[in-house]
């Protein structure tokens, strides 16, 4: 009786004088007698709480390892920093925040936790788990607690469970889970974290009714990620399946299917209290405020926007690189320079990006003893990408007839591709999602290395020589630049922008890639690690050229909503793929993923390029002196033409069109 249970936390709530002081404000408001809204606001409880039934918890323990054993090589868990957490764990609530990559990532965090004899935290889960068939109900006595999507204008809805979560954190004993990404991530990169479930999460902290609030990031990784082949499809438009307990039956059909190694750490834990350096007066002011009319000052929702940063950075850090993460980037850089590669070229080249990422900081899975079978293996886990054929490496192809009777083209999101256009497009996708965890590592490499670059090219037209604190300034400025534009793409601001160009330039001149005399003068040698790292940014900067030169082409005084634009965007990006010049045209694949193109978007948006109206939705580019889109084309342009590669970008999509012309 020590602790409130999950029954005596909703009577809790439900008698709180902060949830009294909301009702009696509806009621008011309303006209509605108090009753009928005490009646409202236990519904509503009862929709969000969580319960516990340890036999079920047990149970599906049981399960985990079954089909875990069937279709995973291990969990692997960094049990040091497991120590780590549990030796800080009872002073405070704690926040557990994982990254988000698959569903996987709730059910291996809650697995964990109960293998290590940690109490399994309440999970925020989504409401349309909650209405499958008896899955709702199991997720709910495993420690689900339900939200619905989105709250709409419904006030009443939004108080009661801000309540209920400042409940969770302040008086229920064990942790909270939610992904503060607010979604899983399709293109397995970080997304722009949403605070709003943190900034409820530490109300308690702020109203001073907690002394402090744990945080612990979590970083989950997969070898393979069980949903990609959905992922892929949704990012070329295919709808998302809705939850449904059938869809999940059906999905059992992986047991057949291998996996390979999926990894779990434990971040190093973040007092709230040091982060934020919250004054404990102002908190204590708060204390007795209803919950209606609690809120955070702009002071606190910044230095909360600040924490969410800091929690997707330390998320980051410690993903665990595999050897397919190596391989598929050391794979695109040798396509793009149209080169095939052989076993003993992949196990040499995955090495030497292994060395280059643990200098960079990175954990990285891969063995040195045995790379030959790891990379054997990782190919072989990875068989619907890639295989091997006559001893080189090469893709899996995909028959344009088979995607047709898969996809219904009329149901895609927005242009109806053609399956020829998927076939080449769904391998080069499903690569670069292994891709892309890298980019946390590589994006201000290859930011730095372009403008090493720009700046040689610049001085070759220049007969004086400048001092090298010059050259070094003018690097940091193009690597700011590149920094702000692509700041929504890669999520890795930090604080630490100047300690990691050091690390970054040292790493650079390390690899030879990068010569800085005396002079200022700078020399850039073409070698494989500068391959390998303009070849990590290359279908970004292939994305953002593509989507500012088709928005070029709209009439300034046209509105148009963002489905229009994404339709125009892979109509121009297909017509590109089809010509047998593409290469000279910059375009990628990836330049099709919604998902990206979206994050693009916004991030013209946000930089003041598109304008978009709140109340329609509809966009239109601006016309704001200094945001002139053919500027930008001109710079993203340049930035293309700086790529060292014979025939940009698009090799990997002419030996996809010559596995199909077979076909």
């Amino acid at each position: 009786e020590k602790y409130l249970n999950p029954q005596k936390l909703k009577q809790h709530v439900l008698r709180s004088e902060k949830l009294r002081s909301i009702l009696e404000h509806y009621a008011k408001e309303s006209g509605t007698p108090l009753k009928q809204m005490e009646r409202q606001a236990r519904a509503i409880i009862d929709e969000i709480g969580l319960d516990r039934n340890m036999a079920i918890i047990r149970w599906c323990g049981i399960a985990i390892t079954a089909i875990g054993k069937r279709i995973c090589d291990g969990f692997y868990v960094n049990s040091a920093s497991m120590a780590n957490v549990r030796k800080d764990m009872g002073k405070c609530p704690v926040l557990y925040l994982p990254s988000h990559r698959s569903y996987m990532d709730f059910i291996l965090m809650s697995y964990i936790c109960y293998y290590y004899d940690i109490e399994i935290p309440g999970i925020a889960a989504g409401m349309d788990f909650h209405s499958m068939f008896g899955m709702g109900t199991m997720l709910r006595k495993t420690g689900a607690f339900f939200m619905r999507r989105s709250f709409s204008n419904d006030e009443l809805y939004w108080d009661i469970f801000r309540e209920y979560m400042y409940a969770l954190v302040a008086n229920y004993h064990i942790g909270v889970e939610f992904f503060i990404e607010g979604t899983r991530s399709r293109n397995f990169k970080a997304l722009v974290p949403k605070i709003g479930l943190l900034s409820m999460a530490l109300l308690p902290y702020f109203t001073g009714e907690v002394p402090d609030v744990m945080i612990v990031p979590v970083s989950v990784a997969y070898e393979r990620v069980l949903e990609e082949q959905l992922f892929v499809y949704e990012l070329l438009g295919v709808p998302k399946p809705k939850e449904s307990t059938k869809g999940f039956f059906k999905a059992l059909k992986i047991i057949d299917e291998r996996f390979g190694k999926m990894f779990l750490d434990f971040g190093e834990p973040i007092s709230v209290k040091e982060f934020l350096g919250h004054d404990s007066a102002q908190r204590m002011q708060r204390a007795g405020v209803g919950g209606h009319l609690q809120k955070l000052n702009r002071q606190e929702v910044e230095l909360v926007k600040q924490l969410a940063n800091e929690i997707i950075y330390q998320q980051q850090r410690r993903i665990v690189i595999s050897t397919f993460n190596l391989l598929s980037l050391y794979y695109a850089s040798q396509l793009y320079a149209q080169r095939s590669v052989t076993l003993d070229e992949l196990a040499r080249g995955v090495l030497h990006l292994k060395r280059i990422f643990e200098q960079l900081g990175a954990h990285v899975s891969t063995t040195p003893s045995s790379i030959k079978a790891d990379v054997i293996d990782a190919v072989e886990i990875h068989s619907n990408i890639l295989h091997f054929a006559t001893g080189r490496l090469q893709f899996t192809p995909m028959a344009a007839k088979q995607l047709a009777e898969q996809i219904d083209v009329k149901r895609l999101k927005a242009h109806a591709l053609c399956p020829q256009t998927m076939a080449v497009a769904v391998p080069m996708l499903a690569l670069q999602l292994y891709i892309n965890p890298c980019m946390f590592w590589l994006a201000r490499p290859a930011y730095l290395l372009l403008a090493a670059l720009k700046e040689q090219k610049n001085q070759q037209k220049q007969s004086t020589d400048i001092s090298y604190d010059a050259s070094l300034c003018a690097l940091h400025a193009h690597v700011t630049t590149m920094d702000a534009l692509f700041q929504h793409e890669f999520i890795i601001e930090s604080n630490r922008e100047a300690a990691e160009f050091e690390t970054h330039l040292q790493l650079l001149l390390d690899e030879r890639v990068v010569e800085v005399e005396t002079s200022g003068r700078i020399n850039v040698q073409d070698n494989e690690c500068s391959h390998v790292i303009l070849a990590a940014l290359a279908p970004f900067l292939c994305l953002y050229y593509q989507l500012v030169v088709t928005l070029r082409k709209i009439p300034l005084e046209l509105e148009f909503s963002n489905k229009e634009l994404l339709v125009r965007v892979q109509q121009h990006v297909e017509q590109l793929l089809q010509q047998p010049g593409a290469s000279a045209s910059h375009v990628h694949p990836y330049c099709l993923a919604l998902d990206n193109l979206n994050i693009a978007i916004y991030a013209l948006i946000q930089r003041g390029y598109l304008v978009k109206s709140r109340d329609s939705g509809q966009m239109k580019i601006a016309s704001t002196p200094g945001k002139c889109l053919r500027e930008l084309e001109t710079q993203l342009l340049e930035y293309c033409q700086l790529m060292p590669f014979a025939q940009y970008s698009t090799a990997a999509n002419q030996q996809a069109q010559f596995h199909i012309a077979k076909l």
